[in-house]
């Protein structure tokens, strides 16, 4: 008995640890290759107005539906200034004074181009700043609009409706992984509930998993797949940032 849980735990452990070489330390390690072959500048060249893919989690989700909303509001508030016959300084100004965004990237916008800097120099000087691919699209967009005619402000408008659209798209699939993220914290702490009254009902259960090499074998066995299931299921659900 004592051979057939060592080679169980053995071939488990073995497992585990091929799931998580392959979906942390292979990703870890070709990462840290490339950033050592490449230099600082060369790397930040790549990453002007493309950042990298990553998955979402659910706290980055409610910061980036907050974001999507604050951004979509000022576009459609500096369209609306710039149909008035405003300049553009003075419009993303008025707008950034009306709404609720508090991005310092945006208020650093607002405030060069208000003292006589060109969007063009603006935008390009904070793009590399930004963290999110949705905010340097807004910066493209509030660039193209500044060149002046109505195609800016119909850039701005449209760029709103697309920043709303990827908000109403995060919304829609964290309602449809809700069943699936309960079903995984169900699934995920029953066994540990279940092991916890057997321990404390059962004395042979509980000489068998404390007292014994095998029975702790299959308590790291057990939780170690438990966690690895349920960052598996996390990381099918959560969605990746464009």
């Amino acid at each position: 008995m004592k051979l057939l849980f060592s080679l169980f735990g053995a071939s488990g452990f073995a497992v585990l640890i091929y799931l998580c070489s392959t979906w942390y330390l292979q990703p870890f390690l070709i990462r840290q290759t490339v950033l050592r072959r490449l230099n600082r500048q060369s790397l930040m060249a790549r990453l002007v107005g493309k950042l990298p893919r990553r998955r979402v989690s659910p706290r980055l989700q409610s910061e980036l539906i907050q974001q999507l909303s604050t951004l979509s509001e000022l576009l459609d508030a500096t369209a609306r200034n710039l149909r008035l016959g405003k300049s553009m300084a003075s419009s993303i100004q008025s707008a950034t004074e009306t709404s609720t965004i508090k991005d310092s990237v945006i208020n650093d916008l607002v405030a060069t181009t208000t003292r006589g800097e060109s969007f063009a120099d603006a935008t390009k000087r904070l793009i590399p700043t930004a963290k999110t691919n949705e905010l340097i699209f807004a910066l493209r967009t509030i660039d193209l609009a500044a060149t002046g005619g109505v195609g800016g402000v119909l850039a701005l408008e449209r760029a709103a409706i697309v920043l709303r659209e990827r908000s109403t798209n995060i919304n829609d699939r964290q309602m449809q992984a809700s069943q699936a993220l309960l079903s995984t914290k169900v699934l995920s702490w029953a066994p540990v509930a279940v092991a916890g009254w057997l321990i404390a009902t059962s004395s042979s259960v509980r000489n068998f998993l404390i007292l014994s090499v095998s029975g702790w074998v299959c308590i790291l066995l057990g939780l170690s797949l438990n966690y690895a299931g349920r960052r598996w299921m996390q990381t099918i659900v959560a969605p990746i940032q464009a």
